[in-house]
């Protein structure tokens, strides 16, 4: 298969770290992928979304049901984005040059890129946690103390963390396929281990009925905010999975699709049984304080301890941390190493670390925050999709992707006002549906001030308007010209 890398930039110089990929360097077979997916999925937070459901009223099945059909949807966008990167070797910003235009891509960008760096923030925080437990617990302060005394001293942890990922992330894509090969997997072990210990312990025997215990039906709001937490997990990935796609070998059919059905879906299927049923059984939430109250003895602690690092870590490198690189590359001009050491930086002072002072603070930030983004997020997969699929047939004129000031994806100096006028309309559609069905509407509060922000399932309503509303607009702009 010929070299993908045949382009010349020109009217411009383009930061080498968004040239395409050569085929030579799309070395990842079916298995590495899978186990990518893994990592990336098997992290702390992950074990949330069981306790999440537990709360919002719904029993296991409910909560399994829920996980399925949300990250179902979410990777099925991710397929339809994540193909581009597979065929083309592209990355994120520059794919986005067929859908926005060459300087319109800036703004998608930032939008994805600002999105990750929360949760880039919040598997810090917890991967941290892990750290400072281990160093509390061989300290000798008693199993019920361990967390908060933890949390006092998070901060120390953070600068390990960070500096620990600065080191590894260094060694660009092949240092991220190493770590994404084992940590998550080994992680999700344990727990499955951990869970079926919790269920031969005859003080924990009384619980198992609050398992099947429901106070919310499968249309109820509850069910539905619980649809939208799962599917907005991943919602974020849904868009840049080029970065990650783009290293797969395309000669191994089928391994981009069955490595994302089984390391998200099933994943994440798994991960969220094991956390509804760790969480029912001990009362408490937070994963890591359920490795230190209940694991049967020090060692098991210290070792479930050390995965619960490391799986949010490797998530952070796969998942959260890229599209904030893609800011400072693209945006910005960094190359790739500067680009790490000041996005770890910058992602620093975003994890709460000076917010969030109890576990359930970190829990329901989680929650808050992956349930409403959605309005933000959607209407970016939809237009790529719309784009790439409906308006320009799967092809892509990779010079005119590097041509500055003409071209195909140059547009009105550009800028694609299809997309852009698709996007504000999609917007404008989503507060409709928001108002008409007003369980979707969510607020945000700034002092005194409260802003209507629709929440909850917008996103799948957002996903469609945007898709539409492409397809239309590129017709009436005449944009979509043969690649």
């Amino acid at each position: 298969m010929a070299d993908v890398v045949n382009v010349v930039p020109k009217g411009y110089t383009e930061n080498p770290d968004l040239m395409p990929i050569a085929r030579s360097q799309q070395k990842y077979g079916g298995w590495t992928w899978m186990l990518m997916m893994f990592s990336m999925n098997t992290c702390i937070p992950m074990f949330f979304l069981g306790p999440i459901g537990q709360g919002l009223g719904l029993n296991f099945w409910q909560a399994l049901w829920g996980s399925l059909f949300g990250n179902f949807f979410a990777v099925v966008v991710m397929w339809l984005n994540g193909v581009v990167g597979v065929r083309h070797g592209l990355t994120y910003p520059v794919q986005l040059r067929t859908t926005f235009g060459f300087r319109g891509t800036h703004i998608p960008v930032v939008m994805r890129g600002l999105a990750g760096l929360v949760w880039f923030g919040i598997e810090a925080w917890t991967g941290s946690l892990a750290i400072t437990m281990i160093i509390v617990v061989l300290t000798g302060v008693p199993k019920d103390m361990v967390t908060a005394t933890a949390i006092k001293y998070l901060i120390i942890a953070l600068v390990f963390y960070m500096g620990s990922f600065i080191l590894v992330m260094l060694f660009g894509l092949q240092g991220i396929g190493k770590m994404a090969n084992w940590a998550g997997p080994v992680m999700l072990v344990y727990f499955i281990w951990l869970v079926f210990w919790l269920l031969t312990q005859s003080k924990f025997k009384a619980n198992v009925p609050s398992l099947w215990v429901s106070k919310a039906g499968y249309l109820s709001l509850p069910f539905m905010l619980y649809l939208a937490v799962q599917t907005n997990w991943w919602a974020t990935v849904a868009l840049n999975i080029s970065d990650i796609s783009r290293g797969i070998n395309p000669a191994k059919k089928g391994a981009f699709g069955t490595g994302l059905f089984v390391g998200i879906v099933l994943c994440q299927m798994l991960g969220t049984a094991l956390g509804f049923t760790a969480a029912a059984l001990t009362g408490t939430i937070l994963p890591q304080q359920i490795i230190v109250e209940h694991s049967p003895g020090l060692i098991p602690a210290l070792i479930g301890l050390l995965f619960a690092f490391l799986a949010p870590w490797s998530t952070d490198m796969t998942a959260n941390s890229i599209p904030l690189f893609n800011i400072l590359m693209s945006s910005f001009k960094l190359r790739w190493k500067p680009a790490v050491i000041i996005g770890t930086i910058i992602a620093f002072f975003v994890t709460p670390w000076w917010y969030v002072t109890k576990g359930q603070g970190i829990v329901d930030l989680a929650t808050s925050y992956a349930g409403n983004y959605g309005i933000l997020l959607g209407p970016i997969a939809g237009l790529m999709i719309a784009n790439y699929w409906v308006a320009h047939k799967q092809k892509i004129n990779m010079q005119d992707l590097y041509t500055k000031g003409s071209g195909t994806y140059w547009y009105s100096n550009g800028w694609s006002i299809a997309a852009f006028v698709s996007l504000v309309l999609t917007w404008v559609l989503c507060y409709v549906t928001a108002f008409i069905l007003p369980d979707l509407m969510a607020y945000i509060t700034i002092g005194s001030v409260k802003i209507p922000f629709p929440g909850g399932v917008i996103w799948y309503f957002s996903v469609v308007y945007a898709f539409i509303l492409e397809i239309i607009f590129t017709k009436v702009f005449k944009e979509a010209k043969p690649a």
